[in-house]
């Protein structure tokens, strides 16, 4: 089966739909959706771009997150594709969540925080949208939450021990968690009042006292791959744990 055979699969624009990329990225998804429709076939049942390049909030140092499902990932699939994903990964950043269609329903469960964002912030750039009539069990999300939370919280502390005299370590740490602490504010929002909002917009609201304005902006600056001084990474880091303790709060107090 050729790129070609499985045009018509491919959703309209498509080249539209990335022109808001940078180069190499829209360079990365095109070569590794022909690469996929040349080796999978009519196995492939869709690709969706998610996570910041999808909300057209993709930096420098963001990762390219592409989410591949198809009827079976042969051994001799994954081989085929790792040169176009290894010269993807080093161009833009690229990763790519291979998973069966069988495996759909298991992983909304036991990914459900990942899974509702995905559902929020996607491009459907192949096939039709798994996320079109699926809804996220609303226990399984509030678990996944808490299990988020407390492993952000115990990953912060093991790295603060190891790293915390050397700010560039420790920022690319903070840098790293900022995207599951934006996705964390935006699930305890949304299960609590129903409305799905941007992560960093949820995040913004969640901490809308004045009093965490130091840390908002602290993240934004670690994100946007700026390096901190000694003392004033030492400084966010005690704002994360604040805004983790706040975050687990209202986690444990939603039902």
């Amino acid at each position: 089966m050729t790129p070609i055979e499985n045009q018509h699969d491919r959703a309209p624009g498509l080249a539209s739909m990335l022109e808001d990329l940078p180069v190499a990225a829209r360079e990365v998804l095109e070569e590794f959706l022909e690469t996929l429709t040349r080796f999978l076939g009519r196995r492939l049942q869709c690709a969706l771009l998610f996570g910041s390049a999808a909300e057209e909030r993709l930096r420098p140092t963001s990762d390219l997150n592409l989410l591949v499902m198809a009827d079976q990932f042969a051994q001799a699939d994954l081989e085929a594709l790792q040169s176009p994903l290894q010269v993807g990964r080093a161009a833009a950043g690229l990763k790519v969540l291979f998973l069966e269609n069988a495996e759909f329903a298991d992983a909304c469960e036991a990914f459900a925080m990942k899974f509702a964002d995905i559902k929020v912030r996607h491009r459907v750039l192949f096939g039709a949208n798994p996320f079109a009539a699926v809804e996220i069990p609303r226990q399984a999300e509030i678990r996944r939450l808490r299990q988020v939370l407390l492993n952000l919280k115990l990953r912060l502390r093991e790295r603060y021990a190891l790293d915390g005299n050397r700010p560039d370590r420790l920022a690319l740490v903070v840098a790293d968690m900022t995207g599951p602490i934006r996705v964390a504010a935006a699930t305890v929002l949304a299960l609590r009042d129903g409305r799905e909002r941007a992560p960093k917009v949820a995040l913004e609201e969640f901490c809308a006292d004045p009093r965490w304005a130091p840390c908002l902006d602290g993240l934004s600056a670690v994100h946007r791959g700026e390096a901190p001084s000694s003392e004033r990474i030492r400084g966010l880091v005690a704002d994360v744990w604040d805004v983790l303790a706040a975050l687990g709060a209202a986690a444990a107090a939603v039902v």
